[in-house]
């Protein structure tokens, strides 16, 4: 399941612009060098002030695993948890597709539920051997960047999550997605997706889990609950005769994600019901700035040139005119910056929640149907 994919069904959705994940490709068997000596004393060193960055620097990679990880091994740090700005901070680095405003939560609703027990159940019924095409689809796509032997080491990490004792660790994880609160699975799909953090095993879980999903999907055990299934409840699709063919279209398009909220628009939808507005605001208010600092500006000249005058006359009774025209100059300039202020601080509302707009990232995708193969 790459970054931005949709993993339940009928569309998966690839973003064209990922960035390098930060892990030498061919790295396979390479002995350690001086460079990697000094990199793993800084880390270890910075770690020791952080429960995160002890995680994100020193947790093992999948080809470096050997034995199924704990639940509480896999949950998100409790810092993590208690961020309140979880949404704007990790922005860019949440695993979700398009549509989702949290990527675990929609593997939480797809097949963490009590009504999807049976179909655990059919799949820890199978022949050893039976779910293999789960593990080389994980060492072929998600794993496509790194070297034989790695992509080896990722694919024997999945066949440790197809006997039935892993499929029941997927299972915990899935039911705990669902009874968690949607802030609370922010935090998922951030952990595992910051920097340094690809090819961990959180990483690694969370794509596995989502490719069982697909098999119970496409074998017809759980609902498919992907966007395009469920006619897209939390994309901006409601407005005929532009978003629904704008997400429909097999080419490449522009998403926008509105953060806190994490709802999705399309691009004509944020031009119109956001940019646009905003950067009217933003015209009016900076005019007016303009204007004042203007008016602010012959105040002070004035005043100045008032109070050069009177002193060359000896005039001192009239300095208290001089400190009205010097206050007043003043305030205006107050009001001028506070125009200007308010031009860049009075943010758009979410069309689908009326919450404040804080921030929004662009994601250009490529919409494809989905071919019904191993993903």
């Amino acid at each position: 399941m790459d970054k931005g994919a949709s993993t339940a069904g009928c569309a998966e959705a690839c973003e064209e612009d990922e960035g390098d994940g930060g892990v030498d490709p061919g790295g396979g068997g390479r002995a350690p060098s001086a460079d990697d000596e000094s990199r793993r004393i800084l880390r270890e060193a910075a770690a020791r002030t952080s429960s995160s960055l002890a995680r994100i620097w020193l947790g093992p990679k999948i080809w470096e695993t050997e034995r199924l990880p704990t639940l509480e091994e896999l949950r998100p740090e409790k810092e993590l948890l208690e961020e309140e700005r979880v949404s704007i901070r990790y922005g860019r680095e949440m695993v979700r597709a398009v549509g989702e405003r949290s990527h675990a939560k929609s593997l939480g609703e797809g097949c963490g539920q009590h009504e999807h027990e049976a179909a655990w159940a059919t799949l820890r019924g199978l022949e050893d051997g039976a779910l293999e095409a789960v593990a080389v689809g994980f060492a072929e796509h998600e794993c496509s960047a790194l070297g034989t032997e790695l992509r080896a080491g990722s694919r024997n990490f999945a066949r440790l999550f197809l006997s039935a004792e892993g499929l029941s660790l997927l299972q915990a994880v899935a039911n705990e997605l669902h009874g968690l609160s949607l802030e609370h699975c922010w935090a998922w799909d951030v952990v595992g997706e910051r920097h340094e953090e690809e090819y961990s095993v959180v990483w690694g879980v969370k794509r596995i889990l989502a490719r069982i999903q697909d098999v119970m999907v496409r074998n017809h055990l759980v609902e498919d609950r992907s966007n395009r299934a469920v006619g897209r409840r939390d994309c901006c699709a409601h407005t005929p005769g532009i978003c629904l063919e704008y997400f429909d279209a097999s080419r490449s398009v522009k998403w926008w994600s509105l953060h806190p909220c994490m709802h999705w628009v399309c691009d004509p939808c944020f031009n119109q019901l956001i940019e646009g507005p905003l950067i009217q605001q933003r015209e009016r208010l900076r005019a007016e700035a303009k204007a004042e600092k203007e008016m602010a500006t012959t105040h002070r000249e004035a005043a100045t040139k008032f109070e050069a005058s009177i002193q060359d006359a000896g005039a001192g009774q009239l300095h208290g005119v001089v400190q009205a025209l010097d206050r007043l100059a003043t305030e205006t300039e107050e009001k001028a910056s506070h125009l200007f202020e308010e031009s860049f601080g009075t943010p758009p509302v979410c069309p689908h929640c009326a919450e404040t707009v804080r921030d929004a990232i662009s994601q250009r995708i490529m919409v494809v149907e989905h071919d019904g193969g191993s993903q």
